[in-house]
C-alpha cells in the first residue's frame, strides 16, 4: 500500500481526486469543516495535501495547512495565480489547472487534458489516467503560468460575456457570433492578469488555447451561477491596481 493522500474540501471536484488516487492504491484522508487537520497531521505522514476548497475558501485553507505539511500541498482552484499560494510558504507546491468538470448526479466531462506542475505532479496525471481523466505535466513554472492564466481567461471570458448575451448561449454561440465581445472582455481580463502576475503573455497564443477548449465542449454555457461574483472581484481587483477594464465596467453597469 501506498502512502496516504489527504484531500482538503471532498465537494464534486475533490471526490473525483479522492476516487483515482484510491485506484492507485493511496489510502485517503478526506477534510471537512468537521476534522481537526492538527490531530490528523500528528497521526499519518502524507504523500501529498490537495486543497479541493472552492476559490472562495481557498486562503483559509492554506491557512490552515499544518507546518510539518507545507512541503507537499497541492492546489487545483480556477482564478488560481501564484500571489494566491505565496504568502503562505510552502516550499515548491505541486498545481493542476483542471480542464474537467463534476456536477452532481453525472460523470466527469473533460474538456482538453488537464496540466499540472511541481513535485507531486506525476501522482496526480496518473491518478486521473486511471480512471480515464486525460492530465499531463509541464516541464516549468513558466509553462505553469501560461496555463494558470489560459484557464483563467476561459472561466473570466466565458462567464463575464455570458452576461451580455442570450441567455443560455453556448462557447459556440459566443466564438461564432459574438467574438468581438468575446475579445475585448479578454482583453479587460488579460490585462488583470498580466498585472495580477507580472508578466506579460502572448495574446494570440491565449486566444488559440481559449479556442481550443471551446472545442472540447461547443455546447459549454457561458453563464454559470458564479458568473456576478467573478466580475465583481475582477472589477475589485482592476480598482485595485488602478486599470481601466471599460467592457467589464460597462458589463456591470448593464447586469
Amino acid at each position: 500500500m501506498k502512502k496516504p493522500i489527504v484531500v482538503l474540501g471532498i465537494g464534486e471536484l475533490g471526490s473525483v481526486f479522492a476516487r483515482a488516487f484510491l485506484k492507485n492504491n493511496h489510502p485517503v484522508y478526506p477534510i471537512t469543516r468537521k476534522t481537526d487537520i492538527n490531530e490528523l497531521a500528528s497521526q499519518i505522514d502524507p504523500e501529498l495535501i490537495l486543497v479541493c476548497t472552492a476559490e472562495g475558501d481557498l486562503q483559509s485553507a492554506l491557512g490552515s495547512i499544518p507546518e510539518q505539511w507545507k512541503d507537499r500541498v497541492a492546489m487545483m482552484q480556477n482564478e488560481l495565480l501564484p500571489r494566491d499560494w505565496e504568502k503562505h510558504n510552502f516550499n515548491n507546491p505541486t498545481v493542476i489547472s483542471v480542464w474537467f468538470e463534476k456536477k452532481k448526479g453525472m460523470d466527469s466531462k473533460v474538456l482538453i487534458s488537464s496540466p499540472a506542475y511541481g513535485p507531486k505532479a506525476q501522482i496526480l496525471t496518473k491518478s486521473l489516467a486511471l480512471i480515464d481523466i486525460a492530465a499531463h505535466t509541464v516541464t516549468n513554472e513558466d509553462e505553469l503560468l501560461f496555463e494558470l492564466v489560459l484557464k483563467n481567461l476561459y472561466i473570466l471570458t466565458t462567464n463575464i460575456a455570458g452576461m451580455a448575451i442570450e441567455p443560455g448561449s453556448n462557447v459556440d454561440d459566443l466564438r461564432n457570433n459574438h467574438i468581438d465581445l468575446m475579445r475585448k472582455v479578454s482583453a479587460d481580463v488579460l490585462k488583470l492578469q498580466e498585472s495580477l502576475t507580472g508578466k506579460t503573455f502572448n495574446e494570440s497564443a491565449l486566444e488559440a488555447g481559449m479556442i481550443k477548449a471551446f472545442e472540447g465542449d461547443l455546447a459549454h454555457g457561458c453563464m454559470g451561477r458564479s458568473a456576478p461574483a467573478r466580475l465583481n472581484r475582477a472589477l475589485e481587483l482592476a480598482n485595485e491596481y488602478n486599470l481601466e477594464t471599460p467592457t467589464l465596467t460597462q458589463i456591470s453597469n448593464q447586469a
